[in-house]
């Protein structure tokens, strides 16, 4: 390898990251102000995990069983076969005010994403009904995973009792429209508690979608090591 491409090796960002696909309306979707909440994860247009995270990967090859009246060896008949889920084990931490506005941040990017459009303001806009977006899972290199295209199936964190919470001061709940239709319990102190150190289990499924299937996968081209872009 020449020095230019170990270089080139060198900068590029092998960090896990769960994105909004290109060309998605960034402006649109986390608006023109850094007043958002979500605001921390706009530049990467979504998540960039700050530690490694722990992925168990097990893909399946579904198969018919075909039994025979007095056989000892049934036959097997190959059905198909499914991309493996990425069930991502992700830790947070919140040692400074930046990383607490980034978990802050990521957890109500992960809650967005897991809802559909939905309501009168959905109905005018013309989103009505509009399913989670569809994002890209981008791990370890070409051969890991490559903007692997997948859904937010479920998510879940616990809030420990055992560590320590700390303060997130943002502007949000200030807005004067979000107070005049919803009351929040805590007034105007605009601060929400983060804990220092919490855990997500994130389950995401591959989508690809029926025309990338049809068009581009190509088995053969898997076979001679080449990167099609599928798992």
């Amino acid at each position: 390898m020449s020095e230019e491409a170990k270089a080139k090796v060198r900068n590029i960002d092998y960090r896990a990251k769960l994105q909004l696909f290109r060309g998605v309306d960034t402006e649109n979707f986390f608006g023109d102000t850094e007043l958002n909440v979500m605001a921390p994860l706009k530049a990467n247009r979504g998540i960039v995990f700050p530690y490694t995270p722990s992925i168990y990967v097990s893909r399946a090859a579904n198969y018919g069983t075909f039994d025979f009246k007095g056989s000892n060896y049934p036959l097997h008949s190959f059905i198909n076969s499914t991309p493996p889920m990425i069930p991502l084990i992700a830790t947070f931490t919140a040692g400074s005010k930046e990383e607490a506005r980034y978990m802050l941040a990521v957890l109500r990017f992960l809650n967005v994403m897991a809802q559909a459009d939905f309501g009168e303001k959905a109905v005018a806009n013309g989103k009505f009904g509009a399913p989670p977006m569809l994002m890209q899972f981008s791990y370890l290199g070409p051969f890991g995973f490559d903007r692997v295209p997948c859904i937010l199936t479920d998510w879940n964190v616990m809030f420990s009792n055992t560590v320590d919470y700390v303060p997130v001061e943002h502007d949000t709940v200030g807005f004067q429209a979000d107070q005049d239709k919803f009351a929040s319990s805590f007034g105007d102190k605009n601060v929400t508690y983060v804990p220092t150190d919490v855990e997500f289990t994130i389950n995401l499924q591959p989508q690809y979608s029926p025309r990338r299937i049809r068009k581009d996968f190509n088995l053969d081209d898997m076979k001679k090591g080449r990167n099609i872009g599928f798992l």
